[in-house]
């Protein structure tokens, strides 16, 4: 271990893993220049609505944060960042108000406000001001207040008279378009919530206003009248680690978030490895560069330069990938406990993909190139493709496109590569080198995907299981009809759901997944036990009193338990 010196502002960078915690500075410091960047910046900066699509740690609040800055620089333009993260604080009044969507919409639209205001600055008109100030406290009390309701509410605004003030807001200023970017939106929301935001979202265009909004794959329910490709444009933006620019873009952020003091801890061949493993998404790749560099903590060490990285260690860091990405896998049967039953099954899917590619790649004579995933006979029924879905919104798999072998038709669903690397699916012998892993990875053709029929991923015992997991009827016990039914249609009871959100906030915060060292010392010196504590922590002056834990790592703590009730 080496005591930090000028480098130590640097290295704390590495461990930044959101966009959102970034100064302006930082982020355009600590950004690497990448292939389709300008691409997916000028559509983000330019007219008409968009759907900027990818799982979790593709870059999205990267790119909306990078548009929002670019576009603050230009006079002509009106700009909004609008973070809905905090959408799950608003579920339990959803549960028990007669007007919680009503409140819901008003939270959506205030938050716009206050972010238009923010984004003008002095030069706001005062009616903007007047409003966002009226909003404030309406939207303090909505996320702070768990299922009551606000007991000052502001005007009403509907979608419509948002769309003409925003107008409005920009002729008084001087603008002649106004661009909104809305991060962590439409990807978790409740049902009713998600149709809701779609409502505003398609009603919030004009040539003058244009809607921008972050979605995950998989989850997203879309209103009935809102139809992808004719109402927004989808961007994906999640990396493929075929593409010929893969390596060279990883690479790249190696370069731009590493200090120039460690980038010699690791020889080429070994970030290259961690790259393949990160599948395509820079904030796994990021997790296993920190892994592998050591830690920051209140006394400012962490591993000297003189001390390379390993291939036993890049092992080490990837198979805990591996174990990061099935967590936030498991994760969704609780913080969307409709599709618990999903999960589960796709729980058996993943594995038996990565079963059929090690038994293949075992027969797969030589060091070329193996099987990364799996190739299903198309066509799929509804509940193969709601599973997919599931994984590929966790990171797990990623479709990338069909394939056709004589008068068949497949889609090639690519497994995550940490899984693959920690199961052994690569079958690469005891102790495979570097240049094993690599040879191996390089994907050349179709063939590198083993076929499958439907069944052979999804059984017809799995799919009897594929229901939506609806909490009963609490009278009868009658099971619910849909997602959306709100009372018996046996007895007419009202049905009642029990809140993730306060589930979330009473957890242990064991389920942040902190080492061992860093819990057990929480515990010893404070009271903090659940999620909640350490969000009511606001100072995080707690756990800046615990030994091996610093101002770095309270910041750290803190944006684990904030992601994880945000979902």
């Amino acid at each position: 271990m080496v005591r930090l010196a000028d480098d130590g502002y640097e290295l704390e960078a590495l461990f930044t893993l959101r966009a959102e915690d970034l100064a302006e500075a930082d982020l355009e410091r600590l950004t690497a220049e990448v292939p389709g960047d300008e691409s997916v910046l000028r559509r983000l900066m330019g007219p008409g609505p968009k759907l900027l699509k990818g799982p979790r740690g593709s870059g999205k609040s990267n790119y909306l944060r990078r548009a929002y800055y670019q576009l603050q620089t230009k006079k002509t333009v009106a700009v909004a960042y609008i973070n809905y993260s905090q959408h799950l604080a608003l579920e339990p009044l959803m549960l028990r108000s007669e007007q919680a969507l009503e409140h819901f919409r008003q939270w959506l639209i205030y938050k716009i406000v206050l972010a238009l205001a923010e984004g003008l600055g002095a030069s706001a008109p005062s009616s903007l001001k007047i409003s966002a100030e009226a909003g404030k406290k309406y939207i303090r009390q909505l996320q702070t207040s768990i299922g009551i309701e606000p007991k000052s509410l502001p005007p009403r605004i509907s979608p419509a008279e948002l769309l003409e003030m925003i107008e409005g807001w920009c002729q008084e200023t001087g603008r002649t378009r106004a661009v909104l970017l809305m991060d962590d939106a439409a990807h978790a929301f409740m049902q009713q919530q998600q149709r809701e935001f779609f409502e505003v979202f398609r009603a919030l265009r004009s040539r003058t206003v244009a809607c921008k909004a972050a979605i995950y794959p998989g989850v997203t329910a879309y209103s009935p009248f809102f139809n992808v490709g004719h109402e927004a444009e989808e961007i994906e933006i999640w990396t493929r680690p075929d593409s010929a620019d893969y390596l060279k873009t990883m690479r790249a952020i190696f370069e731009a978030r590493v200090p120039e003091t460690h980038r010699g801890l690791m020889k080429p061949d070994l970030i290259d490895i961690a790259a393949h493993a990160s599948f395509g998404l820079p904030r796994n790749f990021l997790t296993i560069l920190s892994d592998l560099i050591g830690d920051i903590d209140e006394s400012g060490t962490t591993r000297s330069p003189s001390a390379p990285v390993t291939l036993r260690e890049v092992r080490n860091a990837v198979q805990a990938n591996a174990v990061l990405a099935r967590s936030l896998f498991d994760e969704i049967s609780r913080k969307l406990p409709r599709y618990k039953n999903f999960v589960e099954v796709g729980q058996d899917s993943q594995s038996s993909m990565i079963d059929a590619i090690r038994a293949t790649n075992r027969e797969r004579a030589g060091k070329g190139a193996k099987n990364v995933g799996v190739a299903v006979s198309l066509p799929w029924d509804a509940d193969l493709g709601q599973v997919v879905s599931l994984l590929e919104y966790a990171g797990i798999v990623r479709r990338i496109g069909p394939v056709s072998r004589g008068t068949l038709r497949y889609e090639k669903v690519q497994i995550h590569t940490s899984l693959l690397i920690a199961e052994n699916a690569l079958s690469l012998g005891q102790s495979p080198s570097a240049d094993d892993y690599l040879v191996a990875l390089r994907r050349q053709s179709a063939d590198d995907f083993v076929r499958r029929q439907p069944d052979g991923i999804l059984d017809e015992s799995q799919r009897e299981r594929c229901r939506l997991n609806l909490a009963p009827c609490p009278r009868c016990g009658s099971q619910r009809i849909s997602d959306d039914a709100v009372f018996c249609y046996k007895c007419g009871t009202a049905l009642q759901e029990q809140s993730v959100y306060r589930e979330l906030l009473e957890s242990p915060i064991e389920r942040l997944r902190l080492t061992k060292v860093k819990h057990d010392r929480i515990v010893e010196h404070t009271n903090i036990r659940t999620v909640q504590d350490i969000l009511l922590d606001d100072s995080g002056a707690k756990l800046r009193a615990v030994p091996s834990i610093g101002s770095t790592w309270s910041a750290r703590i803190r944006a684990r338990a904030e992601e994880f009730v945000t979902l």
